[in-house]
């Protein structure tokens, strides 16, 4: 035999070596796709569920409400608010008339005869007229009153003529004592009567 026949193959007639099947490739993802199955169970396993989340909710909200009806109770009561509790109503409130001492004045007797156009019938009304006043405003209404007397008489007549027979009729004379009232202490220049009291009231329509 020759030298030839036993030669051994040139290197580049050996078979190519092959890379990793795909089967190693199925393996690999299959491996990956568990690892993240296990870590998406694992979570879902710690998360809260909707009724829960729904539950802890409530308990946030109803502890918030408790905590923000306890504040102004618990707040503590400082020297300025001791202070405003004391203080007096303001000047000129009703609050401050109602404490104070009144008196009644009064502002005479009236006798007015007035005719009454709807009816045809004469009107004959008869009272004391009484003033309401501040114990500390009698000093001036007494001055005011000596001075405008006359002309207080002559608005309340004035006054009286101009109401309708109905208006006599009313128990407790709400129409006429608000008129007289405006009457009598535009008369005197200074609102000093604070209410118009009507004593021994006698209507009369012929």
């Amino acid at each position: 035999m020759s030298a030839s026949a036993h030669a051994p193959a040139p290197a580049g007639d050996a078979p190519a070596k092959r890379g990793p099947g795909i089967m190693t490739l199925v393996k690999g993802l299959a491996f990956v796709s568990v690892i993240v199955l296990i870590e998406v169970a694992a979570a879902t396993a710690f998360l809260p569920s909707a009724e829960q989340t729904r539950e802890t909710g409530r308990q946030l909200l109803a502890a918030q409400r408790g905590v923000d009806a306890a504040e102004p109770a618990a707040a503590p009561a400082t020297a300025e608010d001791e202070a405003d509790a004391h203080e007096t109503p303001a000047s000129g409130g009703h609050g401050e008339v109602n404490s104070q001492a009144t008196m009644e004045l009064s502002l005479g007797p009236y006798h007015v005869i007035a005719f009454n156009p709807s009816t045809g019938a004469s009107m004959s009304i008869d009272f004391e007229l009484f003033g309401v006043v501040l114990a500390a405003d009698e000093p001036e209404f007494n001055e005011r009153f000596t001075l405008h007397a006359k002309r207080l008489n002559e608005q309340v007549t004035i006054a009286i003529r101009g109401m309708e027979s109905a208006d006599f009729t009313d128990p407790g004379l709400g129409l006429i004592k608000r008129v007289v009232l405006e009457k009598v202490n535009r008369a005197l220049g200074k609102p000093l009567v604070r209410e118009a009291v009507f004593s021994e009231f006698a209507f009369i329509e012929r």
